[in-house]
């Protein structure tokens, strides 16, 4: 009985599959352009499902399955506009159904995202420039910020090192400040990040903030560079905004799967050239034979024995579809990417959601956006480039049998001995471990009653959270001088950041004058709360637990910061739009900040901009056939920099490190120090003049923008000396100063050749900046140097820059060298005076003629900014080929070579209280006995053309609903032309540094040579 009813239940549903099966059929057909081209990859979704394909690379689809009766297809293409049709289905038959798509005007008119909203790029009247991701740059990304470097005109990108996940150096148009924050301020999906991530500083110095964010996830970079653009972002706009904006799904798009992965190879570009051991040894032999006994019989390179070859991998998986009123999009990614410095990697895994719903007839939208990383660093100890640049070559890498871990060191009784450059790398342990998280839900409202106006409300959070752990075991050599050897450091970091936003949109046509009319208002709110409990544990009991036993430690110092600040605002923007022809926008923004003083917390950074579309007026007509677009902009604003930290305003005590704690018995207690406070500080103050014309020809085939724009910053933030007694500290961060940018910009983009099979578009940068300080502290004194600093390896408290009124910031301050007939710096060892002494006056100038050399003589020889930046990038598509390639170049930009400058003298060799180091042979073209750290000399042109990425793909002709793949090879940094004689020309900011350090080449982490294989497959 029980077989009996199987075999009906069974039977029942094979009729019914049947009559389901006879009660279907398909659609197939073709999707084209206006002009019949196919469209490869267009979508084809049944309405009411989320059933779909996509078409293939003849632009031919085929849909099975369809039931039968009459049913909507709807065809849709990125850059067209979606198109629906009915068709009859048959029971079991075949149907034919082509689509032809128009294009969408309001793609192809571009919207760009700005603040609180996007606005159509034909109607920006600020200086706003957008990268999509079919632009970015390829390659073994790990940043985002490298997507764009060399995309943007006035966008200056420097990576501080090539470590990777190491942290960028972006500027927008120069710097507007010296002390505070010089970084633009980024915008993720609507919600701004907290720049104090971003400074230079503490333990966490040197990692960059943006590395949570997978670069396969971002859509589109835009950049909002005058303050026409960047004040409704007031007290955050002085340095720029950069708007991040990841990609998302949208209704009617078929569910899709997409995975692609790369592997690369990457290899040091170069070494520094120093002696080998048989030169070395020759050159102590005649110098020092003394120190012949400090020799051993190795021949080491150390330079190669610190690197090594670098191999990465990532993996990237996503979904994306949506149905009748809603998108979505998920994905999740791995990357794991060695340096080419022994030990360094960088390690993450990442994911992102994004979901968007049309509700209540698209009169209710809401976006929820999450985003978030896991990341693991190992982080290579500071100076080991520049320490196997100048370590003994004959000294061999290890020795077994002693007390430094089984590494060749010199005895403990060698005095003012450096350490062996790979016990020191692979015995320190410096990891980080985060976990950060970033999201937020707009909800998105039109209400009913008045007709264009709309509510919207934004909230969102930002947390980052982890811990820094350095571990030096006894046996590194320094470590073994100290007192306590064996030392344990550690920071757990916790920042969250919480925001509200809410404001109202009215949208007024005026049809009557064919005019548009909108409105913005609203209100921000956002705090940010951070802890960094911390402890520094010396005189480890051993060093077998490494991070994981501090409480055994004959010393153990432990503190906790809590840091707390508030920025609430209030916002508006009119947009008036008269006969598409007339442009006008105002914007104003009210900022309260809690990082300033009751008296200076608040403050307003207003803006105007108009702009003319001539292309549209009357008399252009006979001009549209060629000039087929033609904008006048002319913007004016004023911006703020609040990114001074927090609490300057107050007087505090802070606890002092280990170094500074008083011994009681067998008791150490910690001491306070004061700082130094200004109770009127306030922020820093940019205004802004820029104009600017945008135009097209040939119906956009080719276009471009001209800008030219004025920065002048006020109440710049210097610190300055001041009487002794009259505050807690000497020196004291207060605002005393002016700075100015002025410059030029011009952008260019255009199709060369357009063809069905062969597509070549090129784009051009260029952009003229100059920085000039205009006031400081000091200037009606005539006998005021300036303000120096950018500290450099050798001697003591020596500075190689200076900031002074009439010069650029990052300027280099230094003495006029002597050359001799050869055209090289007299040595230091000849008496060219014949006044039977040699001294500085036989080498330098003496500027002011009093017989002496010094401070007074030093002069402002050339600056780390440069004054013209290039960018050009290609794309060409050939068929089934694609070549894509990014040059970007530099000029009048130079560096302080502080690696020659710190290893051409022979004290190097000769100097009784240390060892022998070794010597750069360039460094053997100049006869210095001893260093000459602040000649003229080591101040290098470094002018450059580099060719960032090239990149060579092939898409295969897969047939399939909607498969494709694409497979690719990519080389980065492939070649560099400079004159400069060190390892890289890009010297970024010194992590760590709070001032402008740029352009000091003290022994940076070189940028790799790299190889990528990968892959793209969707279906």
């Amino acid at each position: 009985m029980k077989n009996f009813l199987r075999s009906i239940v069974a039977l029942t549903v094979v009729l019914m599959l049947a009559g389901q099966a006879f009660a279907q059929g398909t659609v197939k057909g073709m999707a084209t352009d206006d002009n019949g081209e196919p469209l490869i990859g267009a979508t084809v979704l049944l309405v009411g499902t989320s059933r779909g394909t996509a078409t293939d690379f003849d632009g031919n689809y085929i849909l099975e399955n369809v039931p039968s009766g009459e049913q909507q297809l709807m065809a849709s293409y990125t850059g067209y506009a979606d198109l629906t049709q009915t068709v009859m289905v048959a029971d079991g038959k075949e149907v034919t159904l082509n689509f032809q798509l128009g294009e969408d005007i309001e793609v192809l008119e571009e919207v760009v995202v700005i603040g609180y909203g996007t606005i159509k790029k034909d109607d920006a009247t600020g200086a706003v420039n957008a990268v999509s991701d079919e632009s970015f740059n390829r390659g073994a990304i790990i940043s985002p910020d490298q997507l764009i470097t060399g995309k943007i005109a006035g966008v200056q990108i420097t990576a501080n090192s090539g470590e990777p996940g190491g942290q960028s150096s972006i500027r927008i148009r120069g710097g507007t400040s010296v002390n505070a924050n010089n970084e633009p301020l980024y915008v993720i999906d609507g919600v701004p990040i907290d720049n104090a991530g971003i400074n230079p500083g503490g333990f966490q110095a040197g990692r960059n903030p943006l590395n949570f964010l997978n670069p396969e996830d971002i859509e589109t970079f835009t950049v909002l560079k005058d303050a026409s653009a960047t004040a409704i972002y007031g007290s955050r706009g002085a340095n720029g905004v950069i708007m991040i904006t990841t990609k998302r799904g949208k209704a009617g798009d078929r569910p899709r799967i997409s995975y692609n992965a790369w592997a690369s190879v990457a290899e040091a570009v170069n070494t520094v050239e120093v002696l080998n051991a048989d030169q070395f040894r020759s050159l102590v032999t005649s110098a020092q034979p003394e120190n012949l006994k400090l020799l051993q019989n190795a021949d080491t390179d150390w330079q190669n024995e610190v690197l090594q070859s670098a191999f990465g991998q990532n993996h990237n998986l996503s979904l994306t579809g949506g149905g009748e009123s809603f998108g979505y999009r998920a994905s999740i990614g791995y990357l794991n990417q060695d340096g080419i410095l022994r030990t360094s990697n960088t390690e993450r895994t990442n994911f992102s959601l994004n979901y968007n719903h049309n509700m209540l007839d698209n009169s209710l939208k809401v976006n929820f956006n999450l985003k978030g990383a896991f990341t693991k660093d190992r982080i290579s100890p500071n100076g080991v480039i520049g320490a196997g640049v100048a370590y003994n070559p004959t000294l061999p890498i290890l020795d077994p049998g002693s007390i430094f871990g089984g590494y060749y060191e010199y005895p403990i009784s060698v005095l003012n001995a450096g350490t062996n450059p790979v016990a020191e790398l692979e015995q320190t342990l410096d990891q980080n471990e985060g976990v950060r998280g970033l999201g937020n839900m707009e909800i998105n409202y039109e209400l009913p009653f008045i007709k264009g106006l709309s509510a919207k409300v934004n909230v969102g959070f930002d947390i980052n959270k982890g811990e820094r752990s350095r571990f030096l075991p006894s046996t590194i050599r320094y470590q073994l001088n100290s007192a306590n050897p064996g030392e344990v450091r550690a920071e757990n970091y916790t920042r969250i950041s919480s925001l509200l936003e809410t404001y109202l949109t009215y949208d007024k046509p005026l049809e009557s004058i064919n005019s548009r009319l909108n409105f913005l208002a609203g209100y921000s709110y956002q705090d940010f709360n951070n802890s960094f409990p911390s402890y520094v544990a010396n005189g480890l009991p051993n060093d077998f637990f490494g991070v994981n036993n501090p409480s055994g430690a004959e010393e153990l110092q432990v503190r906790n910061s809590v840091i707390e600040n508030r920025l609430i605002s209030f916002f508006g923007r009119v947009n008036f739009d008269v006969s598409n022809k007339y442009l006008f926008t105002a914007t104003l923004r009210r900022d309260g900040s809690s990082r300033f003083g009751p008296n200076n917390r608040w403050g307003i950074f207003p803006s105007a901009a108009l702009g003319w579309k001539i292309s549209e007026e009357p008399f252009m007509e006979g001009a549209l056939d060629v000039l087929s677009s033609l904008k006048l902009r002319l913007g004016w604003g004023i911006t703020g920099n609040q990114e001074i930290g927090d609490y300057n305003y107050l007087a505090r005590y802070l606890p002092g490190d280990a170094l500074a704690q008083y011994q009681f018995g067998n008791d150490f207690v910690t001491t306070l120090r004061p700082t130094a406070f200004d109770p009127n500080l306030k922020w820093e103050e940019t205004q802004t003049l820029n104009a600017g014309i945008d135009f097209d020809f040939l119906s956009g085939r080719f276009g471009g923008s001209i800008d030219v724009y004025q920065k002048t910053t006020d109440d710049l933030l210097f610190t300055v000396n001041v009487p002794a007694g009259t505050n807690l500290a000497n020196r004291v961060l207060t605002n005393i100063g002016s700075l100015e940018n002025r410059g030029v910009e011009l952008a260019l983009n255009g199709y060369v050749i357009d063809t069905r099979s062969f597509q070549w578009n090129l784009g051009f940068n260029v952009a003229y900046n100059q920085n000039e300080i205009t006031k400081t502290i000091g200037d009606e004194d005539e006998t005021f140097l300036g303000i120096q600093y950018g500290g450099i390896s050798g001697g003591t408290g020596t500075t190689i820059q200076v900031l002074r009124k009439g010069e650029s910031v990052s300027s280099f301050f230094v003495y006029e060298h002597i050359l001799d007939a050869n055209g090289l710096p007299r040595s230091d060892q000849v008496d060219y005076n014949e006044d039977g002494a040699t001294n500085l006056l036989d080498i330098y100038i003496d500027q002011n003629g009093d017989g002496a050399i010094n401070e007074s003589d030093r002069v402002v020889y050339e600056s780390a900014l440069p004054n013209l930046t290039y960018g050009l990038t290609s794309r060409m598509n050939y068929k089934n080929f694609d070549l894509n390639f990014t040059l970007r170049a530099s000029t009048g930009n130079f560096v302080y070579n502080n690696v020659l400058s710190g290893n051409s003298a022979r004290q190097n060799v000769t100097n009784q209280s240390s060892p022998p180091s070794n010597l750069l042979v360039r460094g053997l073209l100049v006869d210095f006995e001893e260093p000459q750290y602040l000649s003229d000399y080591y101040v290098e042109d470094a002018s450059f053309l580099r060719m960032d990425n090239i990149t060579l793909g092939y898409n295969f002709p897969l047939t399939g609903k909607g498969l494709s793949l694409r497979l690719y090879v990519t080389a980065q940094n492939l070649f560099v032309l400079t004159e400069y004689t060190g390892l890289d020309p890009e010297i970024g900011n010194r992590a760590g540094s709070g001032l402008p350090e740029l352009g000091i080449d003290r022994d940076i982490f070189p940028r790799a040579r790299t190889i990528i294989f990968g892959g793209n497959l969707e279906f």
